[in-house]
Formats: C-alpha cells, sequence, structure tokens
C-alpha cells in the first residue's frame, strides 16, 4: 500500500476519506438499471435487436434453400422427410411420345385424282372409236395415254357402236373403285415411310377409316426404272385384257399421281389425341425411404428429386403453427446469442456500447456477412465453404483490428456457430471455421506493418486447407471424385483465406474510420520522427521533443508491464506536448538559461499560458488528422491536477497584498478529463516522473524511487485514476518499470582520467549526471 501525507484541515480529512471508501467498496459487477438508464441503451438495444432480426432471417431462410450440387459426393444420407405421390415427367413423357409414335399415319384419298382417272378410262374408247391412225388422235390424247396404233387398234375391241361397251365401263370401275383402294397408289418416297410404318389407316370419301388389307404400289416415275410390276396385276385383276393392260398402265404412269395422300393435320390431331389420352406415370414415395446415401455422386436425376421433396415438404407445413415451431427454436437461440453478445460488451467492453456507430457496425457487419454466406451458398452450393470461411474469418480480422484478441475470437466463434447453423453443417465444420479465426487471431496481436497480415493469411490458410482435407477424411466416403472434391474445397478455403487477408489490408483506413480506431500500422506511421507535426516540434521546441522522447520510452516500458499497448502509449508520448509549439519559450525545457519570460507575468497569465497548451495541442493534432486515440493523450496527460507552482505563488501574492482576496485551487487545475485508458493513465504518471527526475541534483536509485512512488501516490490521492480501469496490483508494476527505465537513463559514470598541462594524467572523482530542470 502507499503511504499517503495525511491532510492537514478537517475538512478535507473528511472528504478524503470519503473518496477512499467510495473507492474501496465492493461494486456490483453489472448494475443493469443503471445501464438501462444510460441514453446509449437505447441505440445499442436497437442495433441489436436489428442484428437477431436479420440473422434469424437468414438462417430461417437458408435452412430451406437447397445446399447439395448436382455431381458432389455426398458426406451423408437423407431420407424422405414425409410421403407423397408426384408426377414422373420424363417417364411420362416417354410414353405419350410412344402414344404419339404408335398412333396411325393417316391418307387421305385423292378424290379428285380418281374422278379424273375414271373420266379419262371411261371416255377413252368413245374418244378413239374408229380411228386407226395416230394422225386421226390428237396430240393431247396421245400424250396423255401414250398411244400407239397397236393400243388403238386394241381399243377398237371396247367399242360398241361408237360406245364403251360395258365390259370396258365395269373393268374402268373395278379398277378406279375397287383395286386401287385396296392398293394404295404412292410416290416412291411416301412409298417408303408406308411400308415401314406400324400403324397406317386410309380414309375415304365418307371420311371413314379403313385399315389397307392390300399391298401398296410405289408408283415410279422416274423414265429411267420400270414399273412396278404388281400395278399391271392390278389392272389385270380389275379385268383389263393384256393387250388393254399397256394402255391403262401408261396412263397411270403419265399421269404420276398417287391415289392416297398422307394427311398430315389430321395425323398429328390423332396422334395429339392419343397422347393426351395416356394417363401421367406416379411414383409413390414413403416417408423413411433413401432420397441419397453416403458416398453417392449426386447424378442429375436425384438432384431433381431433391428439389422436389423440399419443394412437398415446404408446401406440407401449410399450418403456420407448424411453420412457426422451427421459426421459434431458431429466433430463442439467437435471441440468447444477441443478449450474450450485448452483455458482455457492456460488462467488457463499455466504449462499444456507448457508441451507436461502433455497436451498430459490428452488428450489421456480423449480419451483413452472414447473409453474404447464406445468399452465395443458396445460389451457387460449389461455393460453400469459401463463403463460409469468408464471412467468419473477416468478422474475427476485423474485431481484432478494431478491438482486441479476446473480442475477436469471441466474436469469430459466434459468427462460425451461426454460419454452421445457417447452413447445416456438422460440428466438423464448425471446429474447422472455429480453427480458421483461432489461427488468425492468435497471429495478429497487433497489426504494425503490412506484411503481418500476409503472414497470418498464410498460417491461417495453411490450418484451413489441412483442416478441410482431415475434415474431408472423416465425413466424405472414398469413392470415385471424392479426392479431387476434398482437394479443391482445400485449395478454395485456403485461396479464401488469402482474399480476406489482402481485402483487409486494402480497407484498413476505412475500418479506422468506421470504428474509430487507431491501427498499429497507423501508429507505426505516426511514430516516423518526419510527420509534419513531429518535425515543426523538433524545431520549434527542441527541448520539449527531447523531453517526449524520454516520456515515450520510459511509458513504453510501463505499458509493457501491465501488457498494455506499448505503441499506443509510446505514439502518444511523442504528441503529448505538441501544443508547447506555439509558445515553446514559456517552458523550461526550452529556455537555454537564464531568463524566465515568467517572471513578468502575474500568476494567473502564466497559468493560462501553462494550461493553454493542452488546448493548443488538441487544435493542432485535430488540423494535422491526428486519431482521436492520441488525441486524447494530448488532452488527459496532465488530467485534473493542480498547476503548484503558479498556485502557491498566486497564494503568496495574495498574502503579500493584503486584499483579502482568496485563490481558489479548482482555478489553478488543468481542465481535464481525467485518463479514460490505462495507456492515458501510463503517459501521466510518466510524464511527471520524467520532468520531477530532472530536476534531482543527484539522482541516486533511492531517490528516484522514492520519488516515483510519492508521484504515484498524489495522483492516485488525487483521484486522477478514478475513471480508468487500473488496479493497485498494475500500479505497483508500472511504478516498477519506470523506475528500472529511469535508473537506466540516470545510471553513475566515472570521469575518464584527463591530460595536465604538464603532460600528466589527473584523475578526476565520478560524478553523477545532472537532469535538466523541471518543465510545466
Amino acid at each position: 500500500m502507499f503511504r499517503l501525507n495525511k491532510p492537514k484541515t478537517g475538512t478535507a480529512t473528511s472528504a478524503r476519506r470519503r473518496e477512499e471508501l467510495r473507492r474501496t467498496l465492493p461494486r456490483p459487477s453489472f448494475d443493469f438499471l443503471g445501464l438501462v438508464q444510460k441514453p446509449q441503451f437505447l441505440h445499442s438495444a436497437l442495433f441489436l435487436v436489428l442484428f437477431m432480426v436479420l440473422a434469424s432471417t437468414a438462417v430461417i431462410w437458408s435452412r430451406d434453400q437447397i445446399k447439395v450440387r448436382d455431381g458432389q459426393v455426398m458426406t451423408s444420407t437423407r431420407l424422405y422427410r414425409l410421403g407423397y405421390t408426384v408426377i414422373d415427367e420424363e417417364q411420362t413423357l416417354e410414353k405419350r411420345e410412344e402414344a404419339r409414335r404408335s398412333s396411325p399415319r393417316l391418307y387421305r384419298l385423292n378424290e379428285s385424282h380418281l374422278n379424273r382417272l375414271a373420266n379419262a378410262l371411261g371416255e377413252l374408247p368413245r374418244a378413239v372409236a374408229g380411228k386407226m391412225l395416230l394422225d386421226e388422235i390428237s396430240k393431247d390424247l396421245q400424250q396423255e395415254f401414250a398411244l400407239t396404233e397397236s393400243d388403238l387398234r386394241a381399243l377398237q375391241t371396247v367399242v360398241v357402236d361408237g360406245e364403251p361397251s360395258a365390259d370396258w365401263t365395269r373393268w374402268v370401275s373395278r379398277l378406279v373403285r375397287d383395286q386401287l383402294l385396296r392398293n394404295p397408289l404412292l410416290k416412291s418416297q411416301e412409298y417408303q415411310v408406308y411400308i415401314t410404318t406400324l400403324k397406317k389407316a386410309l380414309v375415304l370419301t365418307d371420311g371413314k377409316q379403313q385399315q389397307p388389307f392390300g399391298e401398296p404400289i410405289e408408283l415410279r416415275t422416274d423414265p429411267g426404272q420400270p414399273p412396278d410390276p404388281r400395278l399391271e396385276e392390278v389392272i389385270a385383276r380389275a379385268g383389263f385384257p393384256m393387250q388393254l393392260v399397256p394402255v391403262v398402265l401408261k396412263r397411270l404412269l403419265n399421269d404420276g399421281q398417287p391415289t392416297f395422300l398422307y394427311w398430315e393435320e389430321e395425323t398429328t390431331k390423332l396422334a395429339e389425341s392419343a397422347a393426351l389420352a395416356e394417363q401421367p406415370v406416379k411414383i409413390t414415395h414413403q416417408a423413411g425411404e433413401v432420397l441419397y446415401r453416403k458416398g453417392d455422386r449426386l447424378s442429375p436425376e436425384q438432384y431433381s428429386e431433391v428439389l422436389t421433396e423440399a419443394k412437398h415438404y415446404r408446401a406440407s407445413l401449410g399450418h403456420e403453427l407448424e411453420r412457426w415451431q422451427q421459426r421459434a427454436g431458431i429466433i430463442g437461440l439467437l435471441a440468447i446469442i444477441t443478449l450474450f453478445i450485448g452483455s458482455f460488451a457492456a460488462t467488457a467492453y463499455p466504449l462499444i456500447t456507448q457508441s451507436p456507430l461502433r455497436i451498430g457496425a459490428m452488428c450489421i457487419l456480423m449480419a451483413t456477412l452472414l447473409g453474404a454466406a447464406v445468399l452465395i451458398t443458396a445460389y451457387a452450393p460449389i461455393f460453400l465453404l469459401p463463403s463460409a470461411v469468408g464471412a467468419t474469418l473477416f468478422v474475427a480480422v476485423i474485431m481484432l483490428v478494431a478491438y482486441d484478441q479476446r473480442l475477436a475470437l469471441l466474436l469469430g466463434g459466434i459468427q462460425c456457430m451461426l454460419v454452421t447453423l445457417a447452413l447445416e453443417q456438422s460440428i466438423g465444420f464448425f471446429v474447422l471455421l472455429l480453427a480458421g479465426c483461432a489461427t488468425a487471431v492468435a497471429q495478429l496481436r497487433e497489426v504494425r506493418h503490412r506484411n503481418s497480415l500476409i503472414r497470418a493469411a498464410t498460417g491461417t490458410a495453411a490450418v484451413l486447407a489441412f483442416g478441410t482435407l482431415m475434415l474431408g477424411l472423416l465425413e466424405t466416403p472414398m469413392v470415385a471424385g471424392a479426392w479431387p472434391q476434398i482437394i479443391v474445397m482445400a485449395l478454395s478455403a485456403g485461396l479464401t483465406s488469402y482474399g480476406v487477408g489482402f481485402l483487409v489490408l486494402g480497407i484498413l483506413p476505412s475500418i479506422e474510420r468506421i470504428f474509430d480506431i487507431t491501427t498499429g500500422m497507423t501508429l507505426a506511421e505516426l511514430r516516423d520522427p518526419k510527420r509534419p507535426l513531429l518535425r515543426q516540434l523538433q524545431q520549434r521546441a527542441p527541448g520539449t521533443y527531447t523531453h517526449s522522447i524520454q516520456v515515450a520510452n520510459i511509458a513504453e516500458a510501463a505499458a509493457e508491464a501491465v501488457g498494455a499497448d506499448s505503441l499506443l502509449v509510446y505514439v502518444g508520448a511523442l504528441y503529448h506536448d505538441v501544443g508547447k509549439i506555439n509558445k515553446p519559450e514559456y517552458f523550461v525545457e526550452n529556455q537555454a538559461g537564464g531568463y524566465n519570460r515568467h517572471d513578468k507575468l502575474s500568476p494567473a497569465m502564466s497559468l493560462l499560458v501553462i494550461i493553454g497548451h493542452v488546448k493548443n495541442g488538441i487544435e493542432l493534432a485535430r488540423e494535422c488528422g491526428v486519431p482521436k486515440q492520441i488525441q486524447h493523450f494530448i488532452e488527459s496527460h496532465h488530467g485534473t491536477t493542480l498547476v503548484e507552482y503558479f498556485y502557491h505563488a498566486a497564494k503568496a501574492k495574495a498574502e503579500r497584498t493584503d486584499q483579502g482576496l482568496s485563490v481558489s485551487e479548482v482555478e489553478y487545475r488543468y481542465p481535464g478529463p481525467k485518463p479514460q485508458t490505462k495507456e492515458a493513465a501510463i503517459l501521466m504518471l510518466s510524464d511527471a516522473v520524467e520532468s520531477a527526475t530532472r530536476a534531482i541534483d543527484e539522482p541516486t536509485p533511492s531517490r528516484i524511487d522514492s520519488l516515483v512512488r510519492k508521484l504515484s501516490a498524489r495522483r492516485l490521492e488525487d483521484g486522477q485514476f478514478d475513471e480508468c480501469n487500473l488496479t493497485f496490483r498494475e500500479l505497483n508494476l508500472i511504478e516498477d518499470a519506470i523506475i528500472n527505465r529511469l535508473l537506466t537513463i540516470h545510471h553513475s559514470r566515472i570521469s575518464y582520467p584527463a591530460a595536465s598541462d604538464e603532460g600528466g594524467d589527473q584523475l578526476q572523482a565520478p560524478q553523477t549526471e545532472q537532469a535538466k530542470p523541471v518543465s510545466a
């Protein structure tokens, strides 16, 4: 414990005791009522509720989507969740197509041709009656029947009194109305189709269908081809004598018209009617049947059945109560997770809940990345693993950059749970994602250099790739196509890790603005002595710059002793006195010696100059774009401490003038604020100690130890550490680190022998290096 000086007055003693009692009384670990009454509570609660709604929507929607793909080697067996009957579209189409093909091919009677044929043949004897020479026959008739003189002589035998004989009329009628209907006369191409078609029908004049019961005859119109011999047989069966058969044959061949024509329109209608008459083929699935088995390489048919089963299952949940039973469970789980996030942030990271921007950015980041992973997986299941890895790693790395490893690992783990729940993956998948996040977080304690992110991405990629291989060996059966699938997944996981690393590297400035933070890379840039503000400090206030360097070294050692951000406190120390640039000559470390400008000023005016360097420093920092975290070091490095020298000078002046005026201690204090972080408290103590040790004539170890602990106790008694989370144990470690660093700075040195005027050596006594005068 510290040895505290006893106050002189009773009033001060009572106030001091009350303050000590207030600090030592146990406080509740979590004051819910006090939290609710804070104005920031409403904003934080709204963002948390928004996060719960968005995350619940994403998870519920995702669990209704299909997350497998055609050709994927399945890692589990899936059963039908309900029984249903479905029409087999493929088999139904095949059955109906078969009905179309089996439908008869219709041929309609070429009635106009037959009428012309019957008339031409029936009137031929009358046309040639009594004519024995071709010259007596018209050219058209000769061409139509290809008549010869022998044909004319034969035709005269069927002419009776200039009219066709009854036999000729009977033969023509039998040919046209019987034989040519029994034996269709078809053109060559249609003849080929006709004889290869199983079912066909001849449609007569009355519209009735007649099954062909005679052989079809090919109508060969090519002069180089001999006529079908069956055509002569048909003519002969009609009754024509052999000498008249050529006359009829040549007429049929010269005309070249078939007796039946393919009736395409009616054939198509009949085929469609037959197809529609076929009943759909139905398949009945029972609940519990295997949809696909572990190790199956999902075929297109299986994938289609997966989609169908999911569609029927969603349709079966028609009642709202059934739908909301599952949804209520998901919403309840996410409500618990959200409550945990809010409670943890309120207790362990109050700065997050106190800033609507920070809590909002955190919630929106997690919900947006969860939604992105869900959408990518739903529309492209092949990217399930990369989307999950990206959504979790990005959250972990961003939280690490913005805050620390503990919060990054916690929120990264929660994101892993949400992604695993939304994508319906196994516990092994969750372990893989968590291992990737933990690896990234473990390697990125601080982001001081750009290559630190790349190194972390490399390590994380190796862990994820190896973990994916192990997960594949655990869950994927070693069937054909399994190893290529595992290797592709491992490569995609590793490449995603690199992608996240490069993406974070590119958006670091935006991250700093959104979360109002300062990363190690920015701090490393700010400590560069060539920065414009530090250059001005070196040139205009070299003593102050030297003092800042010493304070930075002392504070850095103290921060490392308690696990605080040593780089942050180092940079804060470099900039904490930049306000002295405006009036450097009013501060003792910049005075060459002798003349002091405060000698001609009243204590009140000197106070304004001294205190003004804090305000001036804040203004300069804002103009130069110094981050807010560093600005806090400038405004709080004196806290609300008393400017003792000018306070006592003012009191002494008031007593000398005997004007009865009282000097208020409050008026001679810095405006604050008090340090809000450990780093700011360390800087306050290091600044005070460094200035004080320079005023010691002989800074021996015992004097330095006594001075450091005395100044620390005074700051503690003055309440300067009340608003930071500094413990007594940490304060003691800070004092020890500061003492050790000061002892290395103010160590004793032995003067080396100097040559006398006579050329001899003169040994001088040991001397202690003197410290510089104290600054304000």
